[in-house]
């Protein structure tokens, strides 16, 4: 039988999908867990890091004079009406401070603006609840509200209609694509409502787009900012109808886990939802996309603002191609443009939380292109938490009360753990094995009784002993000593304290070297790194003393300060 071309298109373009998810390497800190083969698609996680441009630099971008001139075919609105007189900003040199432009679909991203849209106390605020508020638009006036429910529904009103009112300025649609029914959440705060905070999920022909949204704020009254993330033009003819189903799709995830899922048991309702995604319009992706059209600009700024645009399929090609020079204007003016070579496309996709057998605390959930099955996502949502800590002692080693006496459970900040680094706390996040050393950014201790290191699952715990110098717990390496514990995380608070006062000073954001147990007696010393000795000759290990390490410390922070040595000697 001859496969007709659809057919054969289809069979390629899984058999693809297939080898691509194929190679997809395991995850070395999950091995031997469902989440092992956990992964996103670069094009998809690229949609989390925007790249905007604030409107204040796109004239010099663009070789123009002003923002505020009909030459550049008003971005936003109808022809001839600036942006600035379009939304209340004042003039082009005030507006530009006040406007970021999302560049990769030339739509603001951000919006500063003073607008009263229900009374209050805002500057310029001149409504009344007695006469009616603007933009309510409702036959009765209102009294002032009583509870944050009511704020609450005024306010949604009042931005609603704000958005409505200015769609030709910011380049959406929010009549068919923001405020559906269920999909706003909304903060009240302040006894009075002093300040209402508003998120509302982006959607298309009725399905969510999974990472686009528009906020608000509106403080005393005042509309004070709008945002539009991730917000780039849908084609009208997006096609929101699958070709596949929902349990083809958890079949898809199961030939990439490689692994058999619990039939019918889920941990999310399965649903279509249109994903974000970004693609380079001069770079190749890994991605197949079920359409070959670079979606159409809808003015010369938008393709300005992006950059130069690739040939499109099809007879209008070359009309719609300019150069980089045209793009950014003179040699002058140009800027990298790498950033903005990028635009949004748009998948849909089904979202599939199976459950697999052998699963345990982990919850997966997948993005499955709804047309070739390829996965564009499996990851593992559950937030994990652990902690890396150990005994130490908090201020001397001299047996002298809770300071003189080692400590169990004390946090190690700032330490390297499998590819993470804990904070000030020592948390971090992951399950599985992890394994972890007396290292990090800042730190890092060298010990002459050996070498470190630990691996465990569920958090990295150094422990602790009785004895000194070179007693270890029995784990973690013969340097896993009271002085590598408590010089870790005493050196870490220190150098921290000191960022918070100097966060210009490069030598603390370097790492410092801390010899531990030199085999020597009462002393410890500063020569570009710190050193420490052992116990002996009626002296205590002088790394296991909190003041000894931050003196020490201190000559480096005194050579490396901007007036160095005045703490000689």
């Amino acid at each position: 039988m001859m496969m007709k071309p659809k057919q054969l298109a289809t069979l390629l373009l899984l058999q693809a999908s297939a080898l691509s998810n194929a190679l997809v390497e395991p995850n070395a800190e999950k091995i031997g867990t469902v989440a092992e083969r956990e992964f996103v698609d670069p094009a998809v996680s690229a949609v989390s890091s925007p790249v905007s441009i604030a409107m204040a630099s796109l004239p010099a971008l663009m070789g123009v004079a002003n923002m505020d001139v009909p030459q550049v075919d008003n971005p936003f609105g109808p022809s001839g009406t600036s942006i600035n007189d379009g939304l209340g900003l004042g003039s082009a040199s005030q507006s530009g401070k006040k406007i970021s432009v999302d560049a990769r679909s030339g739509i603001p991203a951000f919006v500063d603006l003073v607008k009263p849209i229900m009374p209050g106390d805002g500057v310029g605020n001149s409504l009344t609840w007695s006469v009616g508020a603007l933009h309510l638009h409702d036959d009765d006036p209102h009294g002032p509200p009583q509870t944050h429910k009511e704020i609450q529904d005024i306010a949604l009103v009042a931005v609603e209609n704000w958005f409505h009112e200015n769609d030709g300025y910011l380049g959406i649609d929010s009549r068919s694509q923001l405020f559906q029914q269920g999909r706003t959440r909304m903060a009240v705060h302040g006894s009075t409502g002093e300040m209402v905070q508003l998120s509302a999920q982006r959607t298309f022909k009725g399905l969510a787009v999974k990472g686009s949204r528009a906020t608000a704020t509106i403080k005393k009254g005042n509309l004070i900012n709008i945002g539009l993330e991730q917000w780039g033009e849908i084609d009208e003819d997006f096609d929101v109808e699958p070709s596949i189903t929902a349990d083809e799709a958890i079949e898809a995830v199961a030939d990439h886990a490689g692994r058999e899922v619990i039939e019918g048991k889920l941990d999310c309702k399965s649903e279509l939802v249109i994903l974000s995604m970004v693609k380079g319009l001069q770079d190749a992706t890994t991605t197949t996309t079920t359409s070959t059209k670079i979606p159409k600009v809808k003015n010369d700024f938008f393709s300005k603002l992006r950059g130069q645009l690739p040939a499109r399929v099809g007879s209008d090609a070359e009309d719609e191609a300019e150069t980089e020079d045209e793009a950014f204007g003179s040699e002058n003016n140009k800027q990298d443009s790498s950033a903005v070579n990028e635009y949004y496309d748009y998948m849909l996709v089904w979202k599939v939380c199976p459950v697999f057998v052998g699963q345990q605390q982990e919850m997966m959930e997948a993005y499955v292109n709804a047309h070739t099955s390829q996965v564009y996502s499996f990851v593992d949502t559950v937030d994990y938490f652990n902690n890396a800590r150990g005994s130490v002692y908090p201020t001397s080693n001299d047996g002298e009360g809770a300071d003189g006496s080692l400590q169990a459970d004390w946090p190690m900040p700032y330490m390297y753990v499998g590819s993470q680094t804990t904070t000030t706390g020592g948390n971090y996040e992951g399950p599985g094995s992890m394994t972890a050393t007396y290292r990090g950014p800042y730190v890092d201790m060298v010990d002459n009784c050996g070498t470190d290191s630990l691996t465990q699952s569920g958090g990295i715990n150094w422990g602790g002993s009785g004895g000194t110098d070179c007693t270890t717990p029995g784990f973690g390496g013969a340097g896993n000593t009271h002085s590598s514990r408590s010089g870790f995380y005493e050196l870490n608070k220190i150098m921290e304290i000191a960022r918070s006062r100097l966060p210009n000073n490069s030598w603390l954001q370097g790492r410092l070297r801390s010899n531990m147990n030199i085999n020597n007696s009462c002393n410890a010393y500063w020569n570009g790194s710190i050193n420490f000795y052992r116990e002996g000759n009626g002296c205590g290990n002088t790394g296991e003393i909190a003041a000894i390490f931050d003196h020490e410390w201190g000559h480096g922070m005194d050579r490396y300060d901007v007036t160095s040595g005045i703490a000689d000697p």
